[in-house]
């Protein structure tokens, strides 16, 4: 992985391309097993169990995105191979990416639980000699080294590397692509002879399975440009693999985007493995709390394979069958909440699914609650209901087992079990036209100590037009800044907070407040920007006093690929406002709403376009009644 500002998101495109494959000399090796040893030292590994060849982009990616699935394979003890195509070198010296080469070997040293100690190899493939290094101290597991330059976010590659990247050899911009400047074993490849030395080192090593990146998705979706060009490349390759093998791609950045679905003590092995890393990469975070503000912090904590979707109860109707999500036109309430922990009734229907321990504030919790306890939406007028989708908080202890969907009119719907790890269970039924629905909870696991949802949405029938209430203020009053003498802009006594932001490039919170409405490509220092975010990110104004807020302006980034197209305005007083689309050349959207008096107001994205990959705001303002 490697965090960089990207520029307009491209599509991937495909190619035909034929080619010879060399013959494969291992050096350091018995043809097939793992490499490691000085040159013509053999080494005989019991690969019995299983091969697995890892193909990723970047030092942490495997760790970051298949890391559950990596210390599976090493605790079956399977052999593993991981192939790491690219430095991750960011623009950065040498002495940078030849530390995240330290840092995985560390890392796999500890997953292994044997000290780090490494042998180094070659191996040659299609012709051209790669760095290979063995672990000592467990032949099974050994790593690949190509050191390319990295591509960048976007694809545009870095200045330091002549702008090369994956991406553009991929797709034709450039014809052929070097290895990064003090590279093991220098190197330059066509996109064939890239293609050719892959299928070569797979065809040497023979593995039972192939794991590479997300191979479903394309340039421009959220997730880094070298991600999916390796697994695109990985994919062709396995398909010219003759020997019989399973083959699966890991999503990367966007699942942020997806519940949490693995156990604590998946995600506490993970993020182990994952810091072991990091002290040898000053880049990124290497502690929990260091985490817990980034986006790695997101990534710990799930794992889905390429293509995955929101899990759904088998027998439930498509996604597509279903209509509008009315969830913001509700008010929510609770039998009980924790306002000390910020884990009120509201942050259900936050568009964040998520909760303790990735994000405690995204969740509502009821302290000490079980059954009985329950959390109600209410429309202002008559809203048809035909699904309603629930989330369990994603920590392992706390499980709803079973619950009472209840409407307004009288009819009730049984829920089953909600997934422990977050995931959502849909429940549909026949439409019905109610003011309010309540969720109740009927059953608990015997450890559940403090019941809640990471999330409540609730969905009109596909046939049935977007209800809203007389209140609902989707919709701009006024296309520019608004001059009403009757408002004062408050935003200045505010203290801004966010999900997080992106110092390292200047674009922090306190740009989206600092009366400059401005960002990338004109200025990119002036606006507010949340690396990666889509939906769920979020910025806060929070105020020392009590504030009748009556208007809220917001602007969105002003590039061409990065937009906004709905979100929620939550209110400390409980209550929320939908938002419309912002408009994409960073001209101000202007939400009215009745004043209502707070101490704080939080915008969270909703919805994005396709080709956002880092959300973010140029400018928010706030304007209140006298």
């Amino acid at each position: 992985m490697r965090r960089t500002e990207p520029g307009a998101g491209r599509r991937a495109g495909r190619y035909t391309v034929a080619f010879v494959v060399a013959a494969v000399t291992l050096t350091a090796a018995i043809l097939g097993a793992p490499t490691g040893g000085t040159a013509n030292a053999a080494t005989t590994v019991d690969c019995s169990a299983g091969k697995v060849l890892t193909v990723v982009a970047h030092a942490d990616d495997d760790l970051l995105f298949d890391g559950t699935e990596l210390r599976k394979d090493m605790d079956a003890g399977r052999c593993v191979r991981s192939v790491v195509v690219t430095g991750g070198d960011a623009g950065m010296s040498a002495s940078y990416w030849k530390g995240r080469e330290a840092g995985v070997m560390a890392s796999y040293a500890r997953m292994a639980g044997v000290a780090s100690t490494w042998t180094n190899g070659t191996t040659t493939a299609a012709g051209r000699t790669l760095r290979t290094v063995t672990l000592a101290t467990d032949p099974k597991l050994s790593l690949v080294f190509m050191e390319l330059p990295d591509g960048n976010v976007d694809g545009s590659g870095f200045a330091a590397d002549g702008s090369q990247s994956l991406q553009k050899l991929y797709q034709g911009t450039i014809t052929t692509m070097r290895t990064l400047t003090g590279a093991t074993y220098s190197a330059t490849y066509t996109l064939a002879q890239l293609e050719a030395t892959l299928l070569a080192v797979v065809t040497a090593y023979q593995p039972t399975d192939i794991h590479t990146l997300d191979q479903k998705g394309t340039y421009g979706d959220g997730d880094h440009s070298d991600h999916h060009t390796v697994a695109y490349l990985t994919d062709a390759v396995q398909q010219q693999y003759a020997t019989a093998h399973s083959f699966t791609g890991y999503m990367g950045y966007p699942i942020a985007n997806l519940p949490s679905n693995l156990t604590q003590a998946q995600i506490d092995a993970k993020g182990d493995a994952f810091f072991t890393y990091a002290q040898h990469d000053g880049q990124t975070c290497a502690s929990w709390q260091a985490c817990s503000s980034r986006p790695e912090g997101s990534w710990l904590s799930r794992e889905y394979t390429a293509g995955s979707t929101v899990p759904t109860t088998p027998g439930d109707p498509d996604p597509g069958t279903r209509g509008a999500d009315v969830t913001s036109g509700a008010t929510v309430t609770a039998s009980a909440e924790n306002p000390a922990d910020g884990q009120t009734a509201a942050k259900a229907v936050d568009g964040v699914v998520s909760g303790y321990p990735d994000a405690p504030t995204a969740e509502w919790v009821a302290p000490w609650g079980g059954v009985g306890t329950w959390i109600q939406l209410a429309w202002g007028s008559p809203t048809s209901l035909g699904e309603v989708d629930l989330s369990d908080r994603p920590n392992p202890d706390d499980q709803v087992t079973g619950g009472t969907l209840t409407f307004s009119d009288g009819s009730s719907v049984s829920v089953p079990a909600l997934d422990n790890g977050g995931a959502v269970q849909r429940v549909a039924f026949s439409a019905r036209p109610v003011t309010w629905v309540r969720f109740t909870v009927s059953a608990v696991s015997s450890s559940t100590r403090n019941v809640g949802l990471a999330e409540i949405r609730t969905y009109a029938p596909a046939d049935a037009s977007t209800p809203t209430t007389p209140t609902d203020p989707t919709t701009p009053t006024d296309p520019t800044t608004p001059t009403d003498p009757t408002l004062t802009d408050v935003t200045g006594s505010a203290t801004p907070t966010a999900a997080w932001d992106n110092p390292a490039d200047g674009q922090t919170v306190a740009k989206a407040v600092d009366g400059v409405v401005s960002g990338y490509p004109a200025n990119a220092a002036a606006e507010w920007v949340g690396p990666w975010g889509r939906t769920g990110v979020w910025i806060q104004l929070d105020w020392s006093r009590t504030v009748a807020l009556q208007r809220i302006v917001l602007d969105d980034r002003p590039n061409a690929s990065d937009q906004v197209t709905s979100g929620t305005l939550t209110f400390s007083d409980g209550s929320q406002v939908a938002v419309g689309t912002l408009p994409n050349d960073g001209s101000p959207l202007t939400v009215d709403f009745s004043a209502r008096n707070v101490t704080w107001v939080r915008f969270t994205t909703t919805g994005v376009s396709d080709s956002t990959v880092n959300v973010g705001l140029s400018e928010i303002r706030a304007w209140a009644a006298g």
